[in-house]
């Protein structure tokens, strides 16, 4: 596909709009459910055959009580893919289970937390996609939670989220809870949570799309309870998606009910997006001698305008910044390496904290590679727009997902035209954002006789003599009650 641009002057500013290869996905449709243990092989054989008849592709299940040992008696009666997390017997675990002729492609897997969480990096119509089953302890354990969301967002690579599965808590003590005390008792964990949806544009696709219906998915019969433990965290980016919903339907042999999820929309290529000058070339004497000359030979040259001059630096600038930076970044990649490596083969050598040359040039090669890893995390804190930041006050993973997630905010997945037409294909949006613009500054070629008749004939509104007056008045006491 081509990739239509728009470029324009406003100001001393210059723009470029760039839309993004895109296409229509169908996307994922997957469901959680707590099954309340399948240690049982009876129980087993007939909630899995139950499963099977849902028309989601990946069912993420909670509290298997499945083992190592047990795991061909659970693919035998799936006959479909599964990924374990194994708990004990009578306790915990998690699994992924992917039905037979799936089209999702499973990429990587990962244990997160033993019986308690798994993350699967897998691919769906081309699109990249993170898959986490979340099971989270009753006793309001802050730094699982903190570890799930920190290993699942400060991930190098770029997809969609989509965590699932029974967290043990409501987000909405009003809207999630029903019956017991007003406020659920694992607050911590409810806390985390909110942050990061706030954080890190994550959404509650149950409550984005059911407004402020109080449907349940966990019933305490002895308490007398109900509560939305089970629900999906996505990215903000799928809500916007022509169809993105969640659903509550009644489950099997469980008091948790089955949840379920259904996206599909377009996918989006990023393109080049917005250059912006990286300030830290400043402090570089090479980079700053250079721009000056660049200016002065521009300053130099023949032009009809300032206008033309100003436009020409600019771009020279821009150009010269981008190849001084790739510059810069090679180097610095390759000293990185060199580092590593050397500090690598220090490790190797038999007691060498014994040898004090040895331990010497470890630990000046760690100092090193750490100033380069500092010079990067501050990169990525900046690329964040985080507004505040205290050294060891978050990790640095929390820098890179917050980096990523910002990237996907940017991306416009939905706009209404002029003819109150929601618009969701990338190619349509970006025409119609072409033709908005190209229309709002398209210029009429007015003589100087038009501007004239135009500055003479209109009537701006104007305050008369006496309310002037009254306005420049000092406030008065009684105009402040």
């Amino acid at each position: 596909m081509t990739t239509a641009t728009l470029c324009w002057i406003v100001g001393d500013c210059l723009l470029m709009l760039s839309n993004r290869e895109s296409r229509v996905a169908l996307g994922p449709r997957i469901a959680t459910y707590n099954c309340n243990g399948l240690g049982d092989a009876q129980k087993r054989k007939s909630v899995l055959t139950w499963l099977k008849a849902k028309p989601e592709e990946v069912i993420f299940v909670q509290e298997t009580h499945s083992t190592q040992s047990s795991e061909a008696l659970w693919r035998k009666d799936w006959g479909g893919e599964i990924y374990f997390n194994h708990g004990t017997s009578n306790s915990t675990g998690v699994a992924v289970l992917v039905k037979r002729n799936s089209s999702i492609k499973i990429t990587s897997h990962k244990s997160i937390c033993q019986g308690r969480a798994i993350l699967i990096e897998a691919e769906w119509d081309d699109i990249n996609y993170c898959l986490v089953n979340v099971y989270a302890p009753n006793n309001d354990d802050a730094n699982f939670m903190h570890t799930v969301f920190m290993e699942t967002l400060g991930r190098a690579r770029d997809d969609f989220v989509i965590m699932a599965g029974d967290w043990n808590t409501v987000l909405d003590n009003t809207l999630d809870k029903m019956g017991g005390s007003p406020a659920h008792a694992n607050r911590k964990t409810q806390d985390i949570i909110n942050n990061i949806i706030s954080d890190y544009g994550m959404s509650d696709v149950f409550r984005l799309t059911h407004d402020n219906e109080r449907i349940f998915t966990h019933f305490n019969k002895k308490c007398n309870t109900a509560s939305r433990l089970d629900f999906f965290l996505i990215n903000d980016t799928l809500i916007n998606f022509p169809v993105c919903s969640s659903d509550i339907s009644h489950g099997f042999r469980s008091d948790h009910s089955y949840v379920s999820l259904t996206i599909q929309g377009t996918s989006i290529t990023p393109g080049k997006g917005y250059w912006k000058l990286n300030n830290s070339h400043l402090l570089q004497d090479e980079f700053k001698n250079d721009i000056r000359n660049i200016i002065s030979d521009t300053m130099n040259s023949s032009f009809d305008s300032y206008r033309g001059v100003w436009d020409t630096i600019k771009f020279k600038v821009k150009d010269y910044a981008i190849r001084f930076g790739k510059k810069l970044n090679k180097v610095r990649g390759e000293e990185k390496s060199a580092i590593e490596s050397e500090i690598e083969r220090i490790k190797r050598i038999p007691d060498f904290m014994t040898d004090s040359r040895l331990r010497k040039q470890y630990f000046d090669n760690e100092i090193k590679l750490n100033s380069i890893i500092d010079q990067e995390v501050k990169g990525i804190i900046t690329r964040s727009r985080i507004q505040w930041v205290e050294e060891g006050e978050r990790s640095t993973k929390y820098f890179y997902g917050l980096e990523k997630s910002n990237g996907k905010k940017k991306s416009i997945n939905k706009l209404i035209n002029h003819n109150s037409e929601i618009l969701y294909d990338q190619n349509e949006i970006s025409n119609h954002v072409v033709e908005f613009y190209q229309a709002l500054y398209r210029s009429t070629n007015p003589t100087n006789q038009d501007i004239d008749n135009y500055l003479i004939n209109c009537c701006p509104n104007t305050l008369d003599s006496a309310l002037s007056d009254e306005l420049d008045e000092e406030i008065s006491i009684s105009e402040m009650d």
